[in-house]
Parts: structure tokens; sequence; C-alpha cells
């Protein structure tokens, strides 16, 4: 079975901000995508939808769900079905050109973000936002 490398998932990304550096108000989250399918075309196994999902492609899912840490890190702004990039990521964007590097750095920022975040408690406290739930909720934002 084919497999989306963190190579690639990092190559996505940062076609995301490629994307919105030329861009300082930002875009519809859908123009987004949009662009970024210009600049990186989907593979085959991208076009693909989910199996369980029928008309749900891969590829949008795979950019959406791979910015999560890049939105935790502060570095992309997701904001009423509009993406934007901060001052912070626009920084990262020159010093990580390296796609896997640029990935594992929003990762680092990312696990300390989530590690400070409230555990699950029995009695129904606050949880710790799920990463599927997060892309799922922004698709219907948008």
């Amino acid at each position: 079975m084919a497999e989306i490398t963190k190579k690639r998932k990092g190559e996505l990304v940062r076609a995301v901000f490629q994307v919105l550096l030329a861009e300082p108000e930002g875009l519809p989250a859908q123009e987004v995508l949009r662009r970024v399918e210009a600049l990186r075309p989907p593979s085959e196994f991208e076009l693909q939808d989910y199996p369980n999902r029928p008309g749900v492609r891969r590829y949008e899912k795979v950019i959406r769900f791979s910015t999560i840490t890049s939105t935790k890190a502060g570095w992309l702004i997701k904001a009423n079905a509009r993406w934007s990039l901060s001052p912070e990521g626009k920084d990262a964007f020159s010093k990580y050109q390296d796609p896997e590097r640029f990935l594992d750095e929003a990762w680092k920022i990312y696990d300390a973000w989530r590690r400070s975040r409230p555990e699950i408690t029995e009695d129904g406290g606050e949880a710790a936002e799920d990463e599927e739930t997060s892309s799922t909720l922004e698709e219907a934002i948008d």
C-alpha cells in the first residue's frame, strides 16, 4: 500500500506557506488548496478517495492534517476559513528549507503545546484536542 512520506507532507506544507507568502492578508482555505495543487500536483495515490469515504480525496485531507502542527506551532493561522502566516511562520519557512526538518521543528513546538493541554478526566473534564476532529471541524467551517 502506498504511503505519504514525511518528506512529501513537508513539501505540501511548505507549498501552503509558499502560497501564503505571496498573500499577506491570507486566503480562503479552498483557494490555498487549489493553488497548492498547481505547485505540488497530487500523486496517483493522493488523487484517490479514501476507501471508507467516497468523495473524500486524500490530497486535501493530507494537506489539512499535515498543517495542524504548523497551526499549533503558531506559524499558520486558520481563522474563519481563511489561512495566513504569522511572522514566526514566515521566519520558519526561511529558516527550515528542508521539508522534513520544517515538519520536525513544527512538531517540537506542537508537542510542547500538546503536553501543556489538560488531560481527559473521567468526570468529563477538558480533553486535549484530537487532530482528526480538528481537521474535520475546519472543513465544516470552510
